[in-house]
C-alpha cells in the first residue's frame, strides 16, 4: 500500500482525510488564517512625526513698501514689539511662542511643531506710523529647520474705498480701483472705483498719469469739499494693470440720486451710474450756468457739466446736442454739491437721446 500525506484539518478531526486536499481548499485555509492574524486586538501605533522647527524673524518698517529691507528708503528695525506664534485659526499660543523683538528688530522662537501656524503681532506695541497689514501671518514650520521670516510693517494699509470714506477726513489711506474717468470732465478730476464704491481723486498731476481702464493703487488724504468726498494730495503707488474692463454703470434713477445727495459716504456717491429716459427740465442756469434739472419721473436732481466738456450755459446745450423738454439716457458719476445730488457725465457721448421714462 502507498503511504499518503495527511494534513490536519483546521476544523477538527471530523474533517480529516487520508487523501490530498484540492489546491483550492488549501488556498482557502491559508486565507482564513491570514484574516485571523489581521484581527489583532493590539494594532501598531499610528504614524507620528517627530522633530521640531524654529522661527528666525526680522521685524522692520517698510517705509517705501517694497517688501525688502533697505535703510536708504527710510526702512528701520522695529524694537519692543510683542509677537506670538499661535495654532492656526485660533488665539492659542504655543508654549514658549511669545516673544518680543530686540533692538535690532530680530526675534526667534524655537521648539515649534511642524505645520503651518499663525504669527500674530500685538499691534498695540507697534510704534506710531507702523501698521501690520496682514495679521496674523501664516508661517510654515519644517522639522529641524529655521524658517526665515521677514515681516515688514507699513505706513499705510490697502483698504476699500468705502472703508477709506468711513475713516473720515484727514485720514491717510491707500486704495485700489479702476479709473473710470481721468481729466475728461475736468483736468483735475479723476474717479476711481472698486467693488465697494468710487471716489474723486483731486489732482491735475494724477489725472495726467493715468487713463480709463487703469487699475491703480493710490495714496492720499481723505477730504470733503462742499460735502463731497475726495482724495487730496494723491500719489500714484503703481498702475497694477492696464486695459481693465470698466465697471458696468449701475442702473439708478434721478430720484435716488437726489435722495443720496446729502449722504456723502453713501456707496452710490462716486460710482459710475446710468439713468434712463430723464427729461431735461431746465437749461444750464445754476451753479455757474453748469447745472440743469433732470427728472425721469422719480424726482428731480441735477445734471452737472464740467469745464472739460463744454463752455457754460447755452453752450452746453450745443455741445451735448440736447434741448429742454427732451429726454436722455445719461451715464456719469454721482456726486453732490452741499447736499444736492448731482450726476456728472464724463464726455458728451455719455448723454444720448431716449424715450421719456415718465411717459
Amino acid at each position: 500500500m502507498t503511504n499518503r500525506l495527511s494534513l490536519p484539518s483546521p476544523f477538527g478531526n471530523a474533517m480529516r482525510t487520508n487523501t490530498r486536499p484540492a489546491p483550492a481548499l488549501l488556498l482557502g485555509v491559508f486565507a482564513f488564517l491570514f484574516l485571523l492574524a489581521g484581527c489583532s486586538d493590539d494594532p501598531a501605533p499610528p504614524f507620528t512625526i517627530s522633530g521640531e522647527g524654529d522661527i528666525d524673524g526680522f521685524l522692520y518698517l517698510d517705509n517705501e513698501r517694497t517688501g525688502l529691507f533697505d535703510p536708504s528708503d527710510g526702512d528701520q528695525p522695529l524694537a519692543g514689539v510683542s509677537l506670538e506664534v499661535r495654532e492656526r485659526g485660533t488665539p492659542r499660543a504655543f508654549s514658549g511662542g511669545q516673544v518680543t523683538s530686540g533692538s535690532d528688530g530680530r526675534f526667534a522662537v524655537s521648539g515649534l511643531p511642524p505645520g503651518t501656524h499663525d504669527l500674530w503681532v500685538d499691534t498695540g506695541t507697534l510704534p506710531e506710523g507702523a501698521l501690520v497689514c496682514r495679521n496674523p501671518l501664516p508661517v510654515s514650520i519644517y522639522r529641524f529647520e529655521a524658517a526665515a521670516v521677514l515681516l515688514g510693517a507699513e505706513p499705510v494699509c490697502l483698504i476699500t474705498i468705502q472703508a477709506a470714506k468711513d475713516s473720515g477726513p484727514g485720514t491717510f489711506v491707500n486704495v485700489q480701483g479702476v479709473v473710470v474717468t481721468a481729466g475728461e470732465m475736468r483736468s483735475d478730476y479723476t474717479y476711481v472705483q472698486d467693488g465697494s464704491t468710487g471716489i474723486r481723486v483731486f489732482s491735475g498731476t494724477f489725472a495726467g498719469q493715468v487713463q480709463r481702464g487703469d487699475l491703480v493703487s493710490v495714496t492720499g488724504e481723505i477730504a470733503i469739499f462742499n460735502n463731497d468726498f475726495q482724495l487730496s494730495s494723491p500719489s500714484l503707488v503703481e498702475i497694477v494693470e492696464q486695459g481693465v474692463p470698466l465697471p458696468i454703470p449701475q442702473e439708478t434713477t434721478t430720484g435716488a440720486i437726489a435722495t443720496v445727495g446729502p449722504s456723502n459716504a453713501d456707496p452710490m456717491q462716486g460710482r459710475l451710474v446710468v439713468v434712463r429716459g430723464a427729461e431735461l427740465v431746465t437749461g444750464f442756469v445754476a451753479g455757474g450756468n453748469r447745472n440743469a434739472n433732470i427728472n425721469d419721473g422719480s424726482g428731480t436732481t441735477e445734471l452737472r457739466v464740467e469745464t472739460g466738456i463744454s463752455g457754460a450755459g447755452d453752450a452746453i446745450l450745443t455741445t451735448l446736442g440736447v434741448q429742454v423738454g427732451s429726454c436722455y439716457d445719461i451715464v456719469g458719476v454721482i456726486g453732490n454739491f452741499r447736499g444736492t445730488g448731482q450726476i456728472f457725465p464724463r464726455t458728451p457721448a455719455d448723454v444720448t437721446p431716449a424715450e421719456c421714462a415718465s411717459e
